[in-house]
């Protein structure tokens, strides 16, 4: 599984792998990096699983290497990761081949991976407000970028019940720039929290995570 990508900064560390392994590398270490290694039978669709498997086997590498030990990863209702016995707050994403893992050691975190799909066209008025559209202009690398900062925000917040259009804004969208940093709103109870977003692009994807 080799490394694509490892980001260390003083508060979080995040790892994004370019997959190629199978199932059969990854299930020796299942009872150790998930504290509920049952809900892989949950899981029907191969790569669904080799994404799942990879993602928490990583996250606990993250783990080990951050403060010496992890007992393992389970998901909340929401379905949403934890460390078991540990503040330390974890987000994952997937996009083939590409398997991304954030890991914060203060407060709660969210990831993405998202190609630039001709789909997002006409998804684009279901998630982006008006403001946002005329933001976007249609262009593939900005509604990519939207996209990607609103599943890392609702991935964050870490419940279900966020409208992107109402509750998750974007007053920029500096998709022309290779990388970079912007902010965006997340709008609770009709208070606003400043969001900070750092992004990258690579082989028709980006990646946005919050920081």
């Amino acid at each position: 599984m080799p490394l694509f990508k490892k980001i260390i900064e003083e508060n979080y560390t995040l790892v994004v792998w370019h997959l190629t392994e199978d199932e059969g590398y990854f299930v020796p270490y299942l009872q150790e990096f998930s504290f509920e290694p049952k809900k892989l039978s949950e899981i029907h669709f191969p790569q669904r699983r080799l994404e799942w498997m990879a993602s928490r086997y990583i996250g606990w590498q993250i783990a080990k290497e951050l403060q010496g030990n992890c007992e393992g990863i389970w998901s909340d209702s929401h379905n949403k990761p934890h460390f078991m016995n540990s503040p330390m707050q974890i987000s994952i994403s997937h996009s083939n081949p590409y398997v991304a893992v954030l890991v914060h050691k203060k407060h709660p975190c969210g990831v993405d991976i998202e190609e630039k799909r001709d789909k997002l066209i006409r998804l684009a008025p279901k998630f982006l407000t008006e403001t946002e559209l005329a933001l976007s202009n249609g262009d593939l690398d900005k509604l990519a970028l939207a996209w990607g900062a609103k599943e890392a925000i609702y991935k964050m917040y870490g419940r279900k019940q966020l409208v992107f259009k109402e509750n998750i804004l974007l007053t920029e969208l500096d998709a022309h720039w290779d990388k970079g940093k912007m902010n965006s709103i997340l709008r609770i109870d009709n208070k606003n929290q400043i969001v900070p977003l750092e992004f990258e692009k690579f082989h028709n994807h980006i990646l946005i995570y919050t920081i």
